[in-house]
């Protein structure tokens, strides 16, 4: 019998629900933390014999909250010198560009590195981006109080070289007005930085001596990540750091003696640099006086060097996939980063979030520590981690009980804004549909609806078919095994979350005009698979379609989804995130795997995904889509799930 509430005792029902709701799910994220906290701790325990370890990230020019973090840490006493014995201090990267203090850390850094040393410990660099992009004369993030520190070091009679070829090549007379274009083309200390980042330069000859990959003590370090492009080398870790800082000396070399001799100009960026390099080569510039072959040739080597990983957004300085990329595919390239290195470990930089804490990643495999510490750019909270016989330990300037990493969801951004299932669920409660639009390109005809609330707006797809109402409670004898029902797009994303994927959009029950129906979350700045086919474009980005497709293929397995096609193939043009969309026809009463001649079947499972289907049951099951689907069809999808493990297992 089911029992209807009044409005009011439904809404009292409601907030009754939520609070025991929340209070459930609190609870339950504090023990998953707890024993994320306990296996973190676990992989990263020290020997020991080994020697303790301290880890740094992203410091960007902000000298003085770098020594107050380093002081807290006991790296350094009051007078800045090394209190830590034999510790081993790991920094990994970033310490120039956008704050003021860039070449005061440099200086700090290179007295600290001797005093590690004498006392039995280490000081470890790996370089990130932004000395890479020094080195190289990528100078675009570089602020007017760093170039004004290496004031002191530009050379005259360069800045006035540089000034006069400015005019000559501009057409300008030497006037107020030209030396204002000129200071703000190259700042006060410009030819001082250039030169002290140089190959054979104080801070580029120290820098240059610095690795891109760092392994010790089992763990692994770099600033960007591991991507599947640098495994594919097949170098070692002493190749890599070999060949890396043999192309960016050769690169950087070549870049200022190709501007000495006038090709380039200074203030063009990389891509100028290869056009400009690419034109000479072509023959399209006529200059007797670069047309020569030793100039020839040193723009072709230029051009070459220009293609180096070492440059590309899958090498290790800049790699993001590691941090973004969906843990269920991105977990195999973490896996084989650390079997490929003999590690248990990887420590990140590079990319804070919006929390600017120390976060972790694959059940604490990958631990990120970018925290933004630059507090005139990012406010964020500086930190390090220390690391020794019992396990990791955060230390947060700004507070002191955060001691563990924080918890990264699958993938990031879940939706764009940082929102997230439980910001979703309350706003289309409240808010009211301002527009309506429908999509006759479906064959179901669903709504398009614009919703507001607060002045925020955001849509939503309303879907209401049902070809069987009520089926879940009625023996299957639909001819053909088949239906079309709004209700399983619920179903797939109850079972989505259950799995941890999060790729099916947030999806819940909604009642418009009087319609019975499902709400689900409208992708913004989306493309279809059909649409990047007949559009004949390709989209960037560090994940791998074919590896979040595969996850999609086992997804579909799972839900016997033989409907899956380009058109509901969904990705994010920002990031090319995958989302899956329209599952009205899955769910049938079949247990084989079906082949779909759109896709190729996977050919390998992380060890997670598999882990978490292994954990579905039949209560779970029940509990989470009982009043969606009939009991046939679940048997189904725990037949299909071991048919899937035997599928890997075999393979």
């Amino acid at each position: 019998m089911k029992v209807y509430l009044s409005s009011t005792l439904l809404a009292v029902f409601l907030q009754i629900s939520n609070l025991a709701t929340a209070t459930l799910v609190a609870a339950e994220r504090s023990a998953q933390k707890a024993q994320l906290s306990t296996t973190i701790n676990a992989m990263t325990a020290l020997p020991a014999s080994a020697k303790p370890m301290t880890v740094m990230a992203d410091v960007h020019g902000d000298y003085q909250t770098m020594i107050t973090l380093l002081q807290a840490g006991k790296i350094i006493d009051e007078k800045l010198n090394w209190i830590a014995g034999d510790r081993i201090f790991v920094s990994l990267g970033d310490l120039l560009d956008r704050g003021p203090d860039s070449r005061k850390i440099l200086d700090f850094f290179m007295q600290l590195e001797v005093q590690a040393e004498k006392a039995g410990g280490a000081f470890y660099m790996v370089l990130g981006n932004h000395e890479v992009m020094n080195i190289r004369g990528d100078l675009r993030y570089v602020s007017d109080a760093e170039y004004a520190s290496f004031a002191d070091i530009e050379l005259a009679e360069k800045r006035q070289s540089v000034y006069q070829d400015f005019l000559d090549y501009s057409s300008l007379k030497d006037n107020a007005e030209s030396k204002a274009k000129f200071t703000n083309l190259y700042p006060l200390g410009y030819f001082g930085l250039v030169q002290a980042y140089s190959p054979d330069g104080h801070y580029g000859r120290w820098l240059l001596s610095k690795d891109f990959i760092l392994s010790q003590q089992n763990k692994l370090f770099a600033h960007g990540g591991f991507s599947p492009k640098l495994l594919a080398t097949g170098l070692s870790e002493q190749q890599l750091n070999q060949q890396f800082r043999d192309e960016l000396t050769q690169y950087a070399t070549l870049w200022r003696e190709l501007t000495e001799a006038g090709l380039f100009k200074y203030y063009f960026n990389k891509l100028d640099r290869h056009d400009v390099a690419q034109s000479l080569i072509d023959g399209k510039i006529r200059s007797r006086a670069l047309n020569k072959r030793s100039i020839r040739k040193k723009a072709r080597e230029f051009i070459t060097l220009s293609d180096s990983l070492i440059f590309d957004s899958f090498g290790p300085t800049w790699y993001r996939g590691n941090m973004y990329c969906h843990e269920f595919s991105e977990e195999l390239t973490v896996d084989h980063a650390l079997n490929y290195f003999n590690a248990n470990q990887i420590f990140l930089g590079h990319t804070p979030d919006k929390s600017r804490l120390v976060r972790s990643r694959f059940d604490g495999k990958v631990i990120m520590l970018d925290t933004g510490m630059l507090q005139s750019h990012y406010k964020g909270h500086p930190s390090l981690v220390q690391i020794d016989t019992a396990g990791l330990k955060v230390l947060n300037l700004h507070d002191s009980a955060n001691t563990q990493p924080t918890p990264d969801p699958v993938r990031k951004p879940l939706y764009a804004n940082d929102l997230g299932d439980a910001q979703l669920a309350p706003f289309y409660q409240k808010a009211k549909v301002v527009e309506e639009k429908t999509l006759g390109d479906f064959y179901t005809r669903p709504l398009r609806l614009t919703f507001e609330l607060d002045g925020k707006q955001r849509r939503a797809i309303f879907k209401y078919l049902d070809t069987d109402p009520k089926l879940e409670d009625k023996r299957w004898k639909r001819i053909g095994n088949y239906a079309d029902r709004f209700v399983y797009d619920i179903a797939a994303y109850k079972l989505d979350r259950l799995l941890g994927l999060n790729m099916v959009p947030f999806t819940m029950e909604y009642r418009y005009k009087n319609m019975k129906g499902i709400l689900q979350y409208w992708i913004e700045d989306s493309v279809s698979k059909s649409e990047l086919i007949q559009e004949k474009r390709k989209l960037s980005g560090f994940c791998s379609q074919k590896s979040s497709r595969d996850i999609m293929q086992i997804f579909d397995w799972l839900i016997h989804n033989e409907d899956r096609n380009t058109g509901n193939e969904l990705y994010t043009e920002k990031n090319a995130q995958l989302w899956l969309i329209d599952h009205t026809r899955a769910f049938r009463v079949k247990n084989a795997l079906f082949q779909n001649e759109r896709f190729k079947p996977p050919t390998k499972i992380s060890f997670s995904f598999q882990k978490a289907l292994q954990a579905l049951n039949r209560e779970e099951l029940n509990k989470a889509l009982g009043d969606y689907l009939q009991s046939q069809q679940i048997n189904s999808i725990l037949k299909r799930r071991d048919n899937i493990i035997e599928y890997f297992d075999k393979g």
